[in-house]
This record gives structure tokens, C-alpha cells and sequence, in this order.
């Protein structure tokens, strides 16, 4: 995880982001790792709804008898929110992630490990 790296999006074309948005050139992007599955731009608010659900991970794994399931189903949310939402690094770009999103296949135990104190999301991020 990397704090304070951001991405610059280049201006291209129009100057249209995803979804035909009107982007500014040198916009801050975050660049989250979805691990086995490569790299995303996100914007700010999407990093907002994923730090959501990393917030309510964290407050879930505190309790001893937390529903496996309900971890998994979080962890899917967050994955499908970057994939859904956000925009693929090319396979040949090669920069640092913000953030790192495990696999669904992570234990509670592992999960307790990784969603612990402020969770995956850096709280200064989102400034």
C-alpha cells in the first residue's frame, strides 16, 4: 500500500472521462490492486463507498462470532464496486497500488489481520 502516490490520468481526446464525465487534466486517481486480478484507476467517491464496507469490516471482525459468509460477501462488494465502477491499469503499466483488496478466499483470521486499526484504506487518502 502506498499513501500519498497518486496516479495522474493524462488528458487525452475530449477530455471525457468513463461514463462521458468531463474529467481535468492531472486528475488524482487511486489505484487499487484487486489481488489476483490486477490494477484499477478509481476516483474519489468510489474510494468513498469502498471505505464504507472497509469501515464496517473493520467493526465486524472485532466481533468473536463473525459470519465468514457476511466477510466474504464484503469482500466481494469492494471487488465488484473497483471492477464495476473503476477503470483496468493496462497489463504493461507497471505502478504502485493505494490499495490492496485480498481475495474472497481469505480466512476470518487473515481478514482480522488485514481490516485491523483504520482497515485497508488509509483515512488521509481521502482528503
Amino acid at each position: 500500500m502506498m499513501g500519498g502516490f497518486m496516479a495522474r490520468v493524462k488528458g487525452k481526446g475530449k477530455g471525457r472521462g468513463k461514463r462521458g464525465k468531463k474529467r481535468k487534466v492531472g486528475e488524482e486517481r487511486i489505484v487499487v490492486r484487486l489481488m489476483g486480478e490486477g490494477q484499477y484507476y478509481i476516483d474519489k467517491d468510489i474510494l468513498r463507498e469502498v471505505n464504507r464496507i472497509d469501515n464496517q469490516m473493520v467493526k465486524m471482525l472485532r466481533d468473536e462470532r463473525v459470519d465468514e459468509h457476511a466477510v466474504i460477501e464484503s469482500i466481494a462488494a469492494m471487488r465488484s464496486l473497483v471492477k464495476i465502477k473503476g477503470k483496468r491499469v493496462k497489463d504493461d503499466i507497471i505502478i504502485p497500488s493505494h490499495i490492496i483488496i485480498p481475495t474472497t478466499d481469505i480466512s476470518v483470521e487473515e481478514a482480522r489481520e488485514v481490516f485491523k486499526g483504520e482497515g485497508i484504506i488509509p483515512e488521509g487518502i481521502l482528503d
